[in-house]
Protein backbone atom coordinates (compact mmCIF):
# COMPACT_ATOMS: atom_id res chain seq x y z
CA UNK A 1 0.00 0.00 0.00
CA UNK A 2 1.58 3.30 -1.12
CA UNK A 3 0.60 7.34 -1.21
CA UNK A 4 0.25 9.38 -4.37
CA UNK A 5 0.50 12.73 -3.41
CA UNK A 6 -1.54 14.81 -6.28
CA UNK A 7 -2.17 18.12 -6.85
CA UNK A 8 -2.90 19.96 -10.78
CA UNK A 9 -3.03 23.49 -11.91
CA UNK A 10 -5.33 24.82 -15.04
CA UNK A 11 -4.89 27.76 -17.13
CA UNK A 12 -7.49 30.24 -16.16
CA UNK A 13 -8.92 32.24 -19.61
CA UNK A 14 -9.03 35.79 -18.74
CA UNK A 15 -12.00 36.46 -20.96
CA UNK A 16 -13.60 32.64 -19.37
CA UNK A 17 -12.37 32.88 -15.87
CA UNK A 18 -14.26 29.40 -15.34
CA UNK A 19 -12.05 27.86 -17.21
CA UNK A 20 -9.62 27.32 -14.47
CA UNK A 21 -12.50 25.13 -12.89
CA UNK A 22 -14.61 23.92 -15.56
CA UNK A 23 -12.57 22.04 -17.84
CA UNK A 24 -14.69 22.18 -21.16
CA UNK A 25 -14.04 25.82 -21.90
CA UNK A 26 -12.49 26.88 -25.09
CA UNK A 27 -9.04 27.76 -23.38
CA UNK A 28 -9.14 25.32 -20.62
CA UNK A 29 -6.13 23.04 -20.25
CA UNK A 30 -4.07 21.59 -17.39
CA UNK A 31 -0.56 22.72 -17.81
CA UNK A 32 1.23 21.77 -14.52
CA UNK A 33 0.83 18.36 -12.61
CA UNK A 34 3.18 17.82 -9.09
CA UNK A 35 2.83 14.53 -7.41
CA UNK A 36 5.24 12.61 -4.96
CA UNK A 37 4.15 8.54 -4.55
CA UNK A 38 5.78 7.06 -1.11
CA UNK A 39 5.55 2.94 -1.58
CA UNK A 40 5.40 2.76 2.34
CA UNK A 41 2.50 1.31 4.58
CA UNK A 42 2.01 4.50 6.41
CA UNK A 43 2.41 8.24 5.04
CA UNK A 44 5.51 9.52 5.05
CA UNK A 45 6.31 11.41 8.02
CA UNK A 46 8.43 14.44 8.59
CA UNK A 47 11.90 12.89 7.63
CA UNK A 48 10.85 10.98 4.83
CA UNK A 49 9.23 13.45 2.84
CA UNK A 50 10.85 14.36 -0.63
CA UNK A 51 10.65 17.11 -3.46
CA UNK A 52 7.91 16.55 -5.28
CA UNK A 53 8.07 15.70 -9.08
CA UNK A 54 6.89 18.37 -11.60
CA UNK A 55 5.65 17.60 -15.03
CA UNK A 56 5.08 21.30 -17.18
CA UNK A 57 3.01 21.25 -20.74
CA UNK A 58 5.88 24.02 -21.38
CA UNK A 59 8.61 21.40 -20.85
CA UNK A 60 6.99 18.36 -21.98
CA UNK A 61 5.26 20.11 -25.48
CA UNK A 62 1.41 20.00 -24.79
CA UNK A 63 -0.97 19.27 -22.76
CA UNK A 64 -1.79 16.20 -24.84
CA UNK A 65 1.53 14.98 -23.93
CA UNK A 66 1.76 16.24 -20.39
CA UNK A 67 -1.79 14.00 -19.72
CA UNK A 68 -0.19 10.81 -21.13
CA UNK A 69 2.75 10.89 -19.27
CA UNK A 70 1.32 11.19 -16.23
CA UNK A 71 -1.76 8.61 -17.19
CA UNK A 72 1.73 6.64 -17.82
CA UNK A 73 2.99 7.17 -14.89
CA UNK A 74 0.01 6.00 -12.94
CA UNK A 75 -0.71 3.15 -14.87
CA UNK A 76 3.03 2.12 -13.92
CA UNK A 77 2.14 2.84 -10.00
CA UNK A 78 -0.50 0.48 -10.16
CA UNK A 79 1.17 -2.35 -11.84
CA UNK A 80 3.34 -2.44 -8.41
CA UNK A 81 0.59 -1.38 -5.77
CA UNK A 82 -3.09 -2.10 -6.96
CA UNK A 83 -3.30 -0.87 -2.88
CA UNK A 84 -2.87 2.58 -3.80
CA UNK A 85 -3.86 5.84 -1.74
CA UNK A 86 -4.42 8.75 -4.01
CA UNK A 87 -4.13 12.28 -1.40
CA UNK A 88 -4.95 15.74 -2.38
CA UNK A 89 -6.65 18.77 -1.30
CA UNK A 90 -10.16 18.79 -2.98
CA UNK A 91 -8.81 16.50 -5.26
CA UNK A 92 -12.00 15.09 -5.78
CA UNK A 93 -14.09 18.03 -6.63
CA UNK A 94 -11.56 19.59 -8.52
CA UNK A 95 -7.75 17.66 -9.24
CA UNK A 96 -9.23 14.69 -10.58
CA UNK A 97 -13.01 14.97 -12.62
CA UNK A 98 -10.78 17.96 -14.23
CA UNK A 99 -7.97 15.84 -15.32
CA UNK A 100 -10.88 13.08 -16.40
CA UNK A 101 -12.36 15.05 -18.68
CA UNK A 102 -9.17 16.99 -19.88
CA UNK A 103 -7.70 13.36 -20.60
CA UNK A 104 -11.20 12.30 -22.63
CA UNK A 105 -11.01 15.36 -24.38
CA UNK A 106 -7.21 14.08 -25.93
CA UNK A 107 -8.19 10.73 -26.28
CA UNK A 108 -5.93 9.52 -23.73
CA UNK A 109 -7.70 6.46 -22.96
CA UNK A 110 -11.50 4.70 -23.06
CA UNK A 111 -13.62 6.74 -20.68
CA UNK A 112 -13.90 3.41 -18.63
CA UNK A 113 -10.28 2.98 -18.36
CA UNK A 114 -9.78 6.52 -17.21
CA UNK A 115 -12.96 6.40 -14.93
CA UNK A 116 -11.04 3.49 -13.36
CA UNK A 117 -7.69 4.72 -13.40
CA UNK A 118 -8.25 8.44 -12.06
CA UNK A 119 -11.80 7.33 -8.94
CA UNK A 120 -12.28 3.68 -8.90
CA UNK A 121 -8.84 1.99 -8.59
CA UNK A 122 -7.79 4.20 -5.85
CA UNK A 123 -8.35 4.80 -2.37
CA UNK A 124 -9.12 8.27 -1.51
CA UNK A 125 -8.33 10.77 0.92
CA UNK A 126 -9.35 14.34 0.53
CA UNK A 127 -7.22 17.20 2.70
CA UNK A 128 -10.33 19.74 2.14
CA UNK A 129 -12.91 17.10 3.61
CA UNK A 130 -11.05 15.86 6.48
CA UNK A 131 -10.11 19.76 6.98
CA UNK A 132 -13.37 20.42 7.57
CA UNK A 133 -13.84 18.42 10.57
CA UNK A 134 -11.07 19.60 12.98
CA UNK A 135 -11.24 23.63 11.61
CA UNK A 136 -12.28 26.36 14.17
CA UNK A 137 -14.67 27.73 11.24
CA UNK A 138 -16.52 24.55 11.53
CA UNK A 139 -16.63 24.14 15.83
CA UNK A 140 -17.95 27.67 15.97
CA UNK A 141 -20.55 27.25 13.38
CA UNK A 142 -21.33 23.66 14.87
CA UNK A 143 -21.77 22.38 11.05
CA UNK A 144 -19.16 21.43 8.40
CA UNK A 145 -17.61 24.45 6.95
CA UNK A 146 -15.32 24.65 3.87
CA UNK A 147 -12.32 25.57 4.58
CA UNK A 148 -9.20 26.62 2.29
CA UNK A 149 -5.78 25.23 2.27
CA UNK A 150 -4.40 28.27 3.31
CA UNK A 151 -6.77 28.12 6.49
CA UNK A 152 -5.62 24.70 7.19
CA UNK A 153 -2.31 25.20 6.80
CA UNK A 154 -2.49 28.05 9.16
CA UNK A 155 -4.34 26.21 11.82
CA UNK A 156 -1.43 23.46 11.72
CA UNK A 157 1.33 26.06 11.39
CA UNK A 158 2.52 24.43 8.33
CA UNK A 159 4.01 27.36 6.03
CA UNK A 160 1.29 28.94 3.61
CA UNK A 161 1.95 30.01 -0.14
CA UNK A 162 2.30 33.56 -1.35
CA UNK A 163 0.30 34.02 -4.37
CA UNK A 164 -2.88 32.63 -5.81
CA UNK A 165 -3.75 29.71 -8.73
CA UNK A 166 -5.11 33.04 -10.46
CA UNK A 167 -1.70 34.67 -10.16
CA UNK A 168 -0.61 31.73 -12.45
CA UNK A 169 -2.31 32.12 -15.66
CA UNK A 170 -0.56 35.73 -15.37
CA UNK A 171 3.11 34.36 -14.93
CA UNK A 172 1.92 31.91 -17.36
CA UNK A 173 1.44 34.01 -20.00
CA UNK A 174 4.53 36.06 -19.44
CA UNK A 175 6.25 32.95 -19.53
CA UNK A 176 7.66 33.69 -15.57
CA UNK A 177 7.67 29.92 -15.56
CA UNK A 178 9.92 30.02 -12.06
CA UNK A 179 7.38 31.98 -10.73
CA UNK A 180 4.86 29.24 -11.28
CA UNK A 181 7.13 26.45 -9.97
CA UNK A 182 7.72 28.55 -6.86
CA UNK A 183 4.43 28.95 -6.12
CA UNK A 184 3.73 24.58 -7.19
CA UNK A 185 6.51 24.14 -4.22
CA UNK A 186 5.10 26.12 -1.74
CA UNK A 187 1.56 24.71 -2.21
CA UNK A 188 2.66 20.96 -1.88
CA UNK A 189 2.23 20.85 1.60
CA UNK A 190 0.26 17.67 1.75
CA UNK A 191 2.04 15.43 3.20
CA UNK A 192 2.67 17.79 6.44
CA UNK A 193 -1.40 18.48 6.39
CA UNK A 194 -2.21 14.56 6.05
CA UNK A 195 0.13 13.87 9.09
CA UNK A 196 -1.33 16.64 10.84
CA UNK A 197 -4.62 15.90 10.37
CA UNK A 198 -4.22 12.02 11.13
CA UNK A 199 -2.16 12.88 14.49
CA UNK A 200 -5.43 15.30 15.87
CA UNK A 201 -7.78 12.05 14.97
CA UNK A 202 -5.23 9.50 16.99
CA UNK A 203 -5.32 11.46 19.81
CA UNK A 204 -8.89 12.47 20.11
CA UNK A 205 -9.16 8.77 19.90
Amino acid sequence: MGFLFLDIESFVDPAQERSGLNPHYENSKVFGIAYNYYPLGAAPKAPQIKEPTFLFEWEIGSEKELLEKFYNILKEIYQKDSMLKVVGFNHLAYDLPYLFSRMTHHDIDSKQMLFDALFSFPRHIDLAQLGMAVSELTKKNEDFRCISQKAINAYYDIPIKEDSGKDLTSYYLREDYGKIKKYCTEEFTFELLYQSVLEQFLVQN
